[in-house]
């Protein structure tokens, strides 16, 4: 359905099935010898002009500065379902919004730029997923992407949801179509279905630009259980050679190779494939800042990170030496503002998550303790002094944030945040448990992060105070320090959403030692 008005999408997707609650948070493939960066980072950008080698076949600049190239590529990938600012850095960056603007003032400069995406779009694959998704499919075509790289987030929706969201009938053959592109994925069996395509060629700049892409078998471990008759993942080299020859019966300019892949397996493929003059690879670091891109042969190695942090801006010089300029740009909230029509795809995707009722209607797992949520109010009967330390927290105002929200959009609606803001959720799966806070309507009881969300569902511990079993209900409900710095706190406190978390710190703003 890439290509419909986004309205029309939703109404139809409304109708899905869904696909459960299953999904993990993703791995990043593994890494020959790669560095570990994925912690805290500053801002950074490449003020000097840097060419490969002496053979002229990229520079490595800001894209500020560049000429105006013949026509630029916008390179992207592994978003795993961030498509707001995020991470450990002060202040978080990325987002589609930003995105937008950073290809909105360059298309200002005069240049043509169509959008390449490695896949790897999700985190989880549920009924959100699938509504995030869309999302995210609409808002690529708006940015003028033309491809799509199925990965393995893709490929945990399912074929049939993914043959479901193609382009419509009419867009598949026109250029500026978005389309899931895989040369080694075959669904159900047939190689006459619409999805993946194997290969395509469009023009831009006045030239044409070949490419084709593969799924790297070692990573359906990823996968989990699938269904081979569903999705076959075949050798990618007799695919790629496949692709390869259709693609040179076209006669492009630039042919491209997009790997959702380990990078040493993607090395590996432009070295077995020197016909193409860019390889662009899927990243075994978050933000891979440093020997980016490389050279593996003739062949320009590109890689973009992970969480929609960077936008990889490519400039392709058709008829010059260096051919590609490249700027890994970090989307900071300085020089890129929110785009209004990403804003407005964003609200449409919470309205959706409101009139489908996700947040109460998903399926609900047991807490480990066995034992019903009751509130922190009921807590404070007898707990007073904690209960009225609790109150002045903003731990007690966490439902009422959600209501401004980032961007100036409620998600009082939206599991992915009502899970830290509310109580009785598990924070990392974004799970309801069972009693756990559904609406304001149903279980206004449960709003903020309360007493439970650490010391547990307080039913049982009730049970056994009625019971005068006091210090079996004591034992229950007790937390050590140690034990909430390590498994509990961090488990909303992350890097991706509280990157100024430090304990020691933050729990003097809640320390609550009264025992009454």
């Amino acid at each position: 359905m890439l290509g419909y008005d986004s309205r029309k999408v939703w109404a139809a997707l409304a109708l899905a099935v869904c696909c459960g609650c299953g999904g993990d948070k993703p791995k990043a493939p593994p890494a020959e010898n790669a560095p570990n960066n994925t912690g805290a980072s500053k801002a950074v950008s490449v003020e000097t002009v840097t060419a490969s080698n002496n053979n002229g076949k990229f520079i490595r600049a800001k894209y500020e500065n560049w000429p105006k190239p013949t026509f630029a590529l916008a390179l992207s990938g592994e978003m795993h379902g961030y498509i707001e600012p995020c991470g450990c850095a002060d202040p978080q960056y990325g987002g589609i919004a930003r995105r937008d603007d950073l290809l909105r003032q360059v298309k200002e400069k005069g240049w043509e730029v169509a959008g390449l995406d490695l896949g790897g779009t999700l985190k989880n694959a549920r009924l959100q997923s699938q509504y995030k998704f869309q999302t995210l499919l609409t808002a690529l075509k708006d940015m003028q992407y033309r491809a799509l790289v199925v990965g393995t987030e893709e490929l945990r929706l399912g074929a049939g949801y993914l043959l479901s969201q193609d382009a419509e009938p009419e867009a598949k053959e026109a250029e500026t179509a978005l389309r899931f592109i895989s040369a080694n994925l075959t669904f159900f069996g047939s190689n006459e279905l619409p999805t993946p395509i194997r290969q395509r060629v469009f023009k831009i700049g006045g030239k044409k630009v070949g490419m084709t892409a593969i799924y790297d078998p070692s990573l359906k471990i990823q996968l989990g259980n699938f269904d081979p008759n569903e999705i076959a993942i075949n050798d990618p080299v007799p695919a790629i050679k496949a692709a390869l020859e259709k693609l040179k019966a076209e006669k492009p300019d630039l042919l491209i190779l997009m790997c959702h892949a380990n990078p040493g397996e993607s090395k590996k493929l432009a070295e077995q494939f020197p016909e193409f003059q860019l390889v662009i690879s899927t990243s075994a670091v978050e933000e891979p800042m440093t020997d980016n891109p490389i050279l593996v042969g003739d062949t320009t190695f590109v890689t973009v990170g992970h969480k929609g942090k960077f936008l990889g801006m490519l400039g392709v010089y058709a008829d010059e030496k260096p051919n590609f300029r490249f700027d890994l740009v970090q989307l900071d909230g300085e020089r890129f503002k929110n785009s209004k029509r990403m804003i407005d795809h964003m609200q449409f995707y919470q309205d959706v998550l409101k009139d489908s009722k996700l947040a109460e209607t998903e399926p609900s797992i047991k807490h480990p303790k066995n034992a019903q949520f009751v509130g922190a109010e009921k807590c404070g009967e007898c707990h007073t002094k904690a209960f009225a330390k609790w109150k002045e927290t903003g731990h007690a105002k966490g439902f009422e944030s959600l209501k401004t929200g980032r961007l100036g959009i409620s998600r009082t609606f939206d599991p992915e945040c009502l899970s830290c803001h509310t109580t009785g959720w598990h924070p990392q799966d974004v799970l309801r448990y069972e009693s756990g806070f559904e609406s304001a309507m149903k279980t206004s009881h449960l709003f903020g992060n309360q007493c439970e969300n650490c010391h547990g569902p307080g039913s049982e511990h009730i049970k056994l105070i009625e019971a005068d079993k006091t210090e079996d209900a004591k034992k229950l409900m007790r937390l050590e320090l140690a034990q909430a710095e390590k498994n509990v706190c961090s488990n909303c406190h992350d890097n991706d959403n509280s990157p100024h978390f430090k304990f020691e710190e933050y729990w003097k703003k809640i320390a609550h030692p009264w025992r009454d």
